[in-house]
């Protein structure tokens, strides 16, 4: 069997400079110029982050992937500062945890997930 899990997640962007910054900010993600209309971050964990360029991103019609964090609360202060919203607040998945949603600076939801 292959191994299946995520090796990369893109975001749509209708301006790179203003969400490179919003991802610093709330997950202190260094996306760099990786050829026209494209940024990338590469975790070296096995996981890299792409951003593309788009005319509009329509959200809630996109998949969500949910990124680990220390602190939900801490995070979601972050996004506000940014200049995102909260979609959902901390809610509790029984057994392993909690999980949030937000809505970053162009419109896509993103997931909160952190463990007991």
């Amino acid at each position: 069997m292959s191994n299946q899990f995520i090796a990369h997640v893109e975001i749509p962007s209708t301006n790179l400079e203003t969400s490179k910054e919003f991802y610093k900010k709330v997950f202190d993600w260094d996306l760099k110029d990786f050829g026209k209309g494209y940024l990338l971050f590469n975790t070296h964990q096995g996981i890299t982050i792409g951003m593309r360029k788009v005319e509009k991103v329509t959200s809630g019609e996109t998949t969500i992937f949910h990124v680990n964090v220390n602190d939900i609360e801490d995070t979601l202060d972050k996004v506000k500062t940014a200049g995102g919203k909260v979609f959902r607040e901390k809610t509790v998945i029984p057994v392993f945890g909690w999980f949030a949603l937000l809505n970053d600076n162009e419109g896509n939801i993103l997931g909160l997930y952190q463990s007991h």
